[in-house]
């Protein structure tokens, strides 16, 4: 309901924009063609730098996934050591 009511604003207001408006965004000026534009050194090294960041944590995330199996482990060898303490000492009652 919320947004069917937000996308009626929405459209009625694109239709109040005067067309004069919608005509100087039309006439801009196009930009240089595709073959004439390059990345260059600074892409390059943008690109290889995330590339970096996502192994970097990829790697992270592995350790802290591996530490908390560990200690999940810990923790339900624990609590089966502290079952059969519980049960030796009923057994012993």
């Amino acid at each position: 309901m919320l947004l069917t009511a937000l996308v009626h604003d929405v459209t009625h207001l694109l239709a109040e924009i005067p067309a004069d408006v919608l005509g100087l965004a039309a006439d801009r000026e196009e930009g240089p063609e595709p073959e004439d534009v390059k990345a260059g050194w600074t892409g390059f090294a943008v690109f290889v730098g995330l590339i970096v960041a996502v192994v970097l944590l990829l790697v992270s995330m592995a350790r802290h996934i591996r530490k908390v199996r560990g200690q999940a482990d810990e923790e339900a060898e624990d609590a089966l050591w502290a079952q059969e303490q519980r049960d030796l000492a009923d057994r012993e009652d």
